[in-house]
């Protein structure tokens, strides 16, 4: 449970890190602020067309807001969309978002593999860090949970990944 707990507090920690940073977007920007100011609702519909439009960071907004049930229930299957669109441009935050929802099996069956594959690549993308030192932590306690089996293939998979994938 602990590596879990670990897990959601760098999804969380990174959301807001990086929330400013990267090129300006004119909705973007409103809807950050009213993300901060815990008005959701408003956020989403500022945010939704930064996300249609390709924006990563807004995807990443987008599909936490439905991942952690922000403006009503939890949407798993729209979060997944959303941030598998940013992790195609290699954005860390939807990597990690990928991998807590494969690891807690939030809208897709729990995949060790899968998690571990989002993660790693997470933590190669990542400066160095508390956040990235969360993330190599529970990819330590991942480790020590999966067969040799798993692990190799979570490797490869992480290896063999590419930009503009899924």
């Amino acid at each position: 449970m602990t590596g879990r707990v670990a897990i959601l507090a760098a999804v969380l920690c990174l959301t807001f890190a990086t929330a400013g940073t990267g090129p300006a977007y004119a909705g973007f920007d409103e809807g950050m602020a009213y993300y901060q100011k815990g008005d959701y609702f408003r956020a989403l519909s500022e945010l939704k067309p930064e996300a249609e439009a390709g924006n990563p960071l807004a995807q990443v907004q987008v599909a936490g807001i439905y991942q952690y049930g922000l403006v009503g229930a939890a949407n798993y299957a729209e979060a997944l969309k959303w941030y598998r669109m940013a992790a195609a441009k290699a954005n860390a935050d939807a990597m990690l978002g990928l991998g807590v929802m494969y690891q807690l099996g939030q809208g897709v069956n729990k995949d060790k593999v899968e998690a571990f594959k989002w993660l790693t690549l997470t933590a190669d993308r990542m400066p160095q860090g508390p956040d990235r030192n969360r993330i190599v932590s529970a990819l330590d306690q991942m480790r020590k949970e999966m067969s040799d089996e798993e692990l190799a293939r979570a490797v490869k998979l992480a290896k063999d990944w590419k930009p503009g994938e899924p």
